[in-house]
């Protein structure tokens, strides 16, 4: 396939002259990305139901810590002093002013042996915001740690790593904020499970793919009766708009295909999407081209 394209021209400085063309042969793809709630699963965590409640005043919280104790769903959460220093073991031991923030695996319930109002934090979400999370095992080996530092405590971290093993499913939170959008109240977390179940669509992304580098990918597979050139020639006009994350999130959607057919259709649209343009978007589309089919 080629175009060709003739036109008058001169000598004279600055003149222009327009020039009209045949439309690009492309194809157009449309990926749509799915936010689903709650994939890797949800902490729970028991806050205040009131900022009058006197445990809760006795801190002297700025107002949002305040609001975020009491209301992290729409205000985030937030340890009550981001920076501080005590450790994983001294949080748990009581020392509450420090950049950690308790919650528990057991869902929906929480830990029995606290009472207020429950809210859920997905798990994925709140990794996504940068917040790590500190697990049970870990917390018992930290405070193992701190045992043998402090023998005279002994008796009385034996009794909290009991509870935080038995009782509570502690699991601590390190972050300086989990977004709200991560946290959900009992209400949300149904209305949210129930929009995810019919898919809720949070991003479109599209690509154009040139319609000539396609067919004679195409024609090039047939001859060498192979899926590997048109696999490459799809991840190199595809994988620079992805990125890592991109790729990552559309390598298991499904594409939409619009516009004008190159070749066999059905090879090019069964060839857009899952592991090849996730990889792509991952490693680089050349890199990956490369090593599947040499341009």
């Amino acid at each position: 396939m080629s175009f060709e394209f003739k036109t008058p021209t001169n000598d004279k400085a600055g003149s222009r002259r327009g020039v009209s063309s045949h439309h690009m042969p492309a194809r157009a793809f449309f990926f749509i990305v799915v936010d689903e709630v709650g994939k890797d699963g949800f902490l729970v965590r028991k806050v205040y139901a009131s900022p009058t409640s006197p445990y809760l005043s006795t801190m002297k919280l700025a107002p949002l810590a305040q609001l975020s104790q009491t209301h992290p769903e729409t205000y985030g959460l937030m340890p009550k002093q981001w920076g501080a220093p005590p450790t994983v073991a001294e949080h748990v031991m009581g020392n509450h002013q420090s950049s950690y923030v308790s919650s528990s695996s057991i869902f929906p319930e929480g830990s029995p042996r606290f009472d207020g109002r429950s809210v859920y934090i997905d798990i994925a979400k709140a990794k996504a915001s940068g917040a790590r999370l500190v697990s049970t095992q870990e917390i018992l080996e930290s405070l193992a740690q701190y045992k043998a530092k402090n023998p005279h405590l002994a008796r009385r971290i034996e009794k909290i790593a009991k509870y935080v093993q038995d009782f509570d499913k502690e699991v601590l939170i390190h972050g300086e904020k989990v977004p709200a959008k991560a946290i959900f109240n009992a209400n949300s977390l149904k209305v949210a499970k129930i929009a995810n179940g019919a898919g809720r669509v949070v991003q479109v992304l599209g690509i154009v793919l040139t319609a000539y580098d396609l067919e004679q990918a195409t024609e090039k597979s047939f001859k060498a009766k192979s899926v590997k050139p048109i696999s490459a020639e799809v991840i190199r006009q595809a994988g620079g708009w992805g990125g890592a994350i991109a790729g990552f999130k559309i390598g298991g959607a499904a594409g939409a295909a619009l516009g004008i057919e190159t070749g066999p259709g059905a090879i090019l649209t069964g060839l857009v999407g899952g592991i090849i343009v996730g990889t792509a978007g991952y490693f680089g589309a050349d890199w990956v081209a490369d090593h599947i089919d040499k341009n």
